[in-house]
C-alpha cells in the first residue's frame, strides 16, 4: 500500500482536501528501505520530514560510534528546528523499518505552521516535550554528579556592571547555534 498524501498524518487531518493536495505536490516523497539513512549530518538540509508509514531512529553520528536518541513512528515529524532557525539540522535519521516520508521545504513548513493551527500546535507541543525531557536529564545529571554543574548567575564586576560566571563550554552553547541544536 503506497500512501503519498499528508491527509493521513495527524497534523493535517483537519486540512481541507484541496489544501492538502497543494501541500502534497510541494513535498518530495521518500520511500526508504529498512537500514537506509534518510538524512545524515553532512547534509545541508533545512526541510521537515513527516513520517507517513514506518519507523525511524534519530541519531547523532560520531567519530567512534553513532548515538541513537529516539525512535519516530508514523505520525511523527522531525527537522522543524532547522526550518525554524533557517539552519541545517544536526541529527541523522535512518529507517528502522521500510518507511514513507514526506519531505516538506522549510519555507512551506513555516508558512503552513502559522496558517494551519493543528500543525502549529503539534510543533509547540513537540518542543515542550523535548524541553521537559532535556530539563529532566539535566536534573538527573546534577543529582548523579553531586550538584557539581557550573554555576550560572551574576557575579560582582566593576561598579555598575555584572557578569556571568559560566564555563567556556556552557557559554559556547549560547553562541554556537549548530552545537546547541545537537543537544536538543
Amino acid at each position: 500500500m503506497v500512501i503519498e498524501s499528508l491527509s493521513v498524518h495527524p497534523c493535517f487531518k483537519t486540512l481541507d482536501p484541496e489544501s492538502c493536495r497543494v501541500l502534497d505536490r510541494q513535498c518530495t516523497w521518500l520511500k526508504t528501505p529498512a537500514g537506509a539513512w534518510v538524512i545524515g549530518q553532512a547534509d545541508d538540509d533545512r526541510d521537515v520530514y513527516f513520517v507517513i508509514m514506518g519507523r525511524l531512529r534519530v541519531a547523532l553520528q560520531g567519530a567512534r560510534q553513532d548515538l541513537a536518541f529516539t525512535e519516530l513512528e508514523a505520525g511523527s515529524f522531525f527537522g522543524e528546528l532547522g526550518a525554524l532557525e533557517d539552519g541545517p539540522g544536526s541529527l541523522s535519521a535512518f529507517a528502522a523499518d521500510d518507511s514513507t516520508l514526506a519531505k516538506m521545504p522549510s519555507a512551506v513548513f513555516v508558512q503552513t505552521m502559522f496558517n494551519h493551527r493543528p500543525l502549529g500546535e503539534a510543533v509547540v507541543a513537540t518542543l515542550v516535550v523535548r524541553n521537559r525531557a532535556m530539563t529532566r536529564k539535566v536534573a538527573e545529571a546534577a543529582h548523579i554528579y553531586g550538584n557539581h554543574l557550573p554555576s550560572v548567575g551574576p557575579t560582582p564586576g566593576r561598579p555598575g556592571q555584572s557578569r556571568l560566571d559560566v564555563r567556556a563550554d556552557v557559554r559556547h552553547i549560547g553562541t554556537n547555534h549548530r552545537r546547541a541544536r545537537q543537544w536538543s
